[in-house]
């Protein structure tokens, strides 16, 4: 009986530790586009111990991602929330995904305002950088310059991005400025990441989150 009770005893200690270990892992959700989705998050879970969850939609604007926010990234009770987003807002050529710098702002203060509602961390990424010679073979050129070029139009949606971060005092990854220092990131589209690009930006990604997991 004795030895039962004790076996008994020493199974309840390891479900209590495998239990303890679960609720110690944090959760990070990487909500954004293609660029998310392609695959950053896996290389940010191995690099910080945390499980990453890749809330990335191919195609998705700001808006669209406002839209899923409540089943994308509310539902899983995040304790960082990764937002990533401009790529498809900037497409002026795509009225579909298009929205203007101001409004692209707006969408990621209303993301804020409801992630920090659940008392979860945020850190904001920027947009990364394009090549143009490589862009425009998909996009009418025409329809950008028409907007002021298409680095001006980066810049504001980068500017939008820096903005909001400021605001609310939310760490940043500026991939804008960050990615022109490593152009390996970038695959030969001119526009998703390389495998080696996944790595880089779960780097840059992983240098915010970190002391953000700690605290």
């Amino acid at each position: 009986m004795k030895s039962l009770l004790l076996a008994l005893l020493a199974l309840l200690a390891v479900v209590s530790i495998h239990h303890s270990r679960a609720e110690e892992t944090k959760t990070v959700v990487c909500f954004g586009d293609s660029i998310t989705k392609r695959g950053y998050p896996a290389i940010l879970a191995e690099n910080l111990g945390v499980r990453a969850i890749n809330a990335g939609v191919a195609g998705h604007s700001s808006a669209q991602g406002l839209r899923r926010i409540e089943k994308d990234v509310l539902a899983h009770h995040p304790d960082v929330v990764v937002i990533f987003f401009g790529t498809n807002d900037a497409r002026v050529d795509a009225p579909r995904v298009h929205a203007t710098p101001r409004t692209y702002q707006a969408n990621l203060n209303h993301m804020v305002a409801k992630i920090r509602a659940t008392g979860a961390a945020i850190v904001i990424c920027t947009l990364p950088p394009v090549n143009e010679s490589t862009y425009f073979t998909r996009h009418d050129r025409a329809d950008y310059q028409a907007a002021g070029g298409l680095a001006n139009l980066w810049n504001a949606y980068r500017q939008a991005a820096l903005d909001t971060a400021k605001t609310h005092q939310l760490p940043v990854v500026d991939l804008n400025r960050e990615l022109l220092e490593t152009p390996e990131w970038m695959h030969k589209d001119g526009i998703h990441p390389s495998p080696a690009g996944n790595a880089i930006i779960a780097n840059l990604v992983a240098k915010k989150v970190a002391p953000l997991i700690e605290r």
